[in-house]
């Protein structure tokens, strides 16, 4: 009898252990996500662009003293927000104040050759002037390595082609202390006397015409890199906005802001979207977005592109809205 109320309480064991095996190996199941493109059973999402990104003007954004792929991802920003929207496992903010597509272009590229200017954005050596290649080439490793794990990845590049204009400076800079000033300083308080200088503003487009072409050929080549280095993550290359569409400056000759932007936003914004179905990535478009530049509160105000707290809210709305369609 003994021996018969043993062996049912090994039973009774045996099976509560293997049942509670089972429970701890279900509970421990993990249910794939949709965003799992690459299908390893984690989402990466990787960021790449220049300061909207990097959450330039947010509380909590500081410019780190060492150029590293990889920045602090600033709360409240979109790419904080896409980032929790995803359940991402990990977020790489790969994007940095100030980089042109020149400057991007040239961290992806090793087969090009950039400008005088991608020593101020990139690893260097003597204070923003002479490239530091073993920095670059580490700093490289880890992009394409941040771009080879990621199941999603937007680019935001190129509207520091037209508001960071070297060409311009280099040019005109000396002929003419009011351009200097409208691009570095009170843009807006001083708009109105260049526009009535015909000559200068023909010039002023001529050279924005040339860093849209150039914005072009590089735009190109780095949708192209991101590809090769990762052809399964969902692409999503976000349009831009123009913060100053409300913008109008009253002077000797009014000025409509907005509507002098508008057209180069529109080119650069026309490339982007016609560009798209050919090569894989999702043109995400972005209007009406919430900025510094029109919030009368902010010391930004008139002279800060950059989005609120709320605009970066609704660039992660779109984009959410974008991956989900």
């Amino acid at each position: 009898m003994n021996r018969v109320k043993k062996l049912v309480a090994l039973l009774v064991a045996l099976v509560m252990i293997l049942s509670c095996s089972a429970v701890l190996a279900f509970a421990a199941k993990k249910t794939p996500s949709k965003y799992d493109y690459n299908k390893d059973g984690k989402v990466i999402y990787t960021v790449l662009g220049d300061s909207i990104a990097a959450g330039y003007s947010m509380p909590g954004f500081y410019e780190a003293s060492k150029w590293d792929a990889a920045w602090p991802i600033v709360p409240g920003t979109y790419p904080d927000l896409v980032g929790k929207a995803l359940k991402a496992d990990k977020t790489y903010q790969d994007a940095h104040i100030g980089l042109r597509s020149t400057d991007l272009r040239y961290l992806l590229c090793e087969d090009f050759a950039g400008d005088i200017a991608v020593g101020w954005r990139v690893p260097t050596t003597d204070n923003y002037r002479t490239v530091d290649y073993e920095g670059l080439a580490k700093v490289r490793k880890q992009y394409y390595n941040h771009i080879k794990k990621a199941d999603v990845i937007t680019l935001n590049i190129g509207i520091n082609d037209l508001t960071i204009p070297s060409g311009i400076m280099d040019n005109v800079q000396q002929e003419n202390a009011l351009l200097l000033q409208a691009f570095w300083g009170d843009m807006l308080g001083t708009a109105y006397k260049l526009a009535d200088n015909y000559i200068y503003m023909a010039q002023v487009s001529t050279l924005l015409i040339g860093f849209y072409r150039n914005y072009i050929s590089n735009f190109n080549a780095i949708v192209t890199k991101i590809r090769e280095i990762n052809p399964n993550a969902k692409l999503l290359v976000i349009g831009y906005y123009n913060a100053a569409q409300d913008a109008f400056v009253k002077g000797a000759l009014p000025v409509d802001i907005g509507a002098l932007v508008t057209p180069f936003i529109d080119l650069f914004n026309s490339h982007a979207a016609g560009a798209a179905a050919g090569n894989g990535y999702t043109y995400v478009k972005m209007e009406h977005i919430d900025t510094l530049f029109c919030d009368p509160t902010s010391p930004g105000y008139l002279n800060d592109n950059h989005p609120t707290a709320l605009g970066h809210q609704q660039m992660a709305d779109i984009i959410m809205a974008a991956i989900n369609a």
